[in-house]
Formats: C-alpha cells, sequence, structure tokens
C-alpha cells in the first residue's frame, strides 16, 4: 500500500480499509481535547501530499500553529492549502457586525461619512459553508480534505446545515474520488446531528486519552469501516518523531 493510499499514513491501522472503501469516501474522527485529534487530521492531510491536490480547513487553531504542527515533524505544509476559516469569519461577519455596533452606539459624524471608503458588499453575504465548498466545486481530480473542527460549524450554524455540507462534501467525494476527514472534539453539541455525521462517513474513528499513572494512554477506536463491522478494532497509539505511531509509550518522543 502506498502513502497515497494511506488513511492516517500508519501501515498497521490503514491496512485493511482500503479494499472495504469505496473510490471516494468521507471519514469521521472524534476526538476531546487533549486527545491528540488535530495532530491525526494533520497526518491524515500529510498522508495525501505528492500525490492529490490537499485542502486543510482549520476552525480553531492560528494559521502559523498549524504551519507549525506540520513542520514539527518534517511535514511540508507548502504542499497543500490552508484555510482559516475561523479568521474569515471574524473578518467579514464579526468584525463587520462590531463596526455597526459601534455607529449605532455612538453615532456617525459627517466627517466619517464623507471620508468613509466603500465596503466590500460580499461581507453582506458571506457564506462560511459556500466559501469551503466553493473550492471543492472546482475540484475535478481526486484529493483529499480535512476540515478541523466541525465544532465551529455547529456553534455558528443551524444543526441542518451542518450536516448539510457533510452531504456536500461526501457527495463530492463519491463524484470524483476524493477523501475527506471531519473532525469533532466535542460530541456534546448536538448528540442527533453527530448520529447522522456518524451514518454519513464511511469510516468512524475515536481517539482517546485515558489516565495510565502519571501519564496518558492513547488508544484510538475503530468504530466503523463501510459495511464490514468486522474490521472494527482498537489500536493502541503513542506520538513519535513522525506523529502518531501504533504501540505503546516506549519511545515516544518526549
Amino acid at each position: 500500500m502506498s502513502e497515497g493510499e494511506a488513511v492516517f499514513g500508519i501501515p498497521e491501522v490503514d491496512g485493511p480499509f482500503f479494499a472495504a472503501l469505496p473510490p471516494g469516501w468521507l471519514a469521521l474522527l472524534a476526538g476531546h481535547s487533549g486527545s491528540g485529534a488535530p495532530l491525526l487530521a494533520k497526518q491524515f492531510a500529510r498522508a495525501g501530499t505528492g500525490h492529490v491536490p490537499v485542502l486543510f480547513y482549520t476552525t480553531f487553531e492560528r494559521t502559523e500553529d498549524v504551519l507549525r504542527g506540520f513542520t514539527s515533524y518534517g511535514w511540508d505544509p507548502s504542499e497543500l492549502k490552508i484555510v482559516n476559516l475561523a479568521d474569515e469569519y471574524y473578518e467579514r461577519v464579526l468584525l463587520r457586525g462590531l463596526d455597526i455596533a459601534r455607529a449605532r452606539e455612538r453615532g456617525l459624524t459627517l466627517d466619517e461619512l464623507v471620508g468613509a471608503e466603500p465596503r466590500d458588499v460580499t461581507t453582506k453575504s458571506f457564506s462560511l459553508t459556500n466559501r469551503m465548498l466553493s473550492d471543492l466545486a472546482g475540484m475535478d481530480e481526486p484529493f483529499r480534505l480535512v476540515l478541523d473542527s466541525v465544532d465551529f460549524f455547529f456553534e455558528v450554524l443551524e444543526p441542518h446545515d451542518v450536516t448539510t455540507v457533510a452531504r456536500q462534501i461526501r457527495h463530492r467525494c463519491q463524484t470524483i474520488g476524493g477523501q475527506a476527514l471531519l473532525t469533532v472534539h466535542s460530541v456534546a453539541h448536538d448528540r442527533a446531528v453527530y448520529g447522522l455525521l456518524q451514518d454519513l462517513a464511511d469510516l468512524v474513528f475515536e481517539l482517546k486519552a485515558e489516565p495510565n499513572g502519571d501519564r496518558y494512554r492513547h488508544t484510538l477506536y475503530t468504530e466503523k469501516v463501510a459495511n464490514r463491522p468486522e474490521l472494527s478494532r482498537i489500536t493502541p497509539l503513542h506520538v513519535g518523531e513522525s506523529g502518531w505511531a501504533v504501540g505503546a509509550e516506549a519511545g515516544a518522543r518526549g
């Protein structure tokens, strides 16, 4: 199995999956804060670089922190497109809302009205979902996509809009052979919607960090592999020099 055919780039985890998966598929990774799910999402993105275009959407990290997360493991971030959706949403929706609130609070002077620069009308109609899906619409070849994480969408969209985004991503994957990973850092937003995301996904994982003496034991639970329940499994992981790897903590990166 070549790295371009990998899920996470962890051979022991990836090996059984590809015979069971359609050419285009959607994966869902759940991992609470501190579990290491953001690193596993980056490893998923890195496994596609050099083989297909890779889109990495972050909704909670600063762009420089995403870049640092890649380079600290020797992964070249220049080979993928990184989009900070949280920054764009702030600049084009929330910041404009703050400007309007200030204007309503204190009013505008004549000088401010005369000297005001025309605003880009696209700020009025900025859509978080369309911003991402427009990139997908322009793809005409197999691709890899990461949305880390969906939690931000739960905060700013209606629940049915969250599942609509997931359905559109999955449809695009199926149409042109894409591979997408959605991460969820908390399943407490709307359990019914989270259940729908699980139903939509071809692969479902949960990464857990559980106390083990004075350290944490990390375990990847493979809960769903298409229609192959016999492929579900529990795999111990540790973070090594090249990212997540199978095995106990011995030899892990400090």
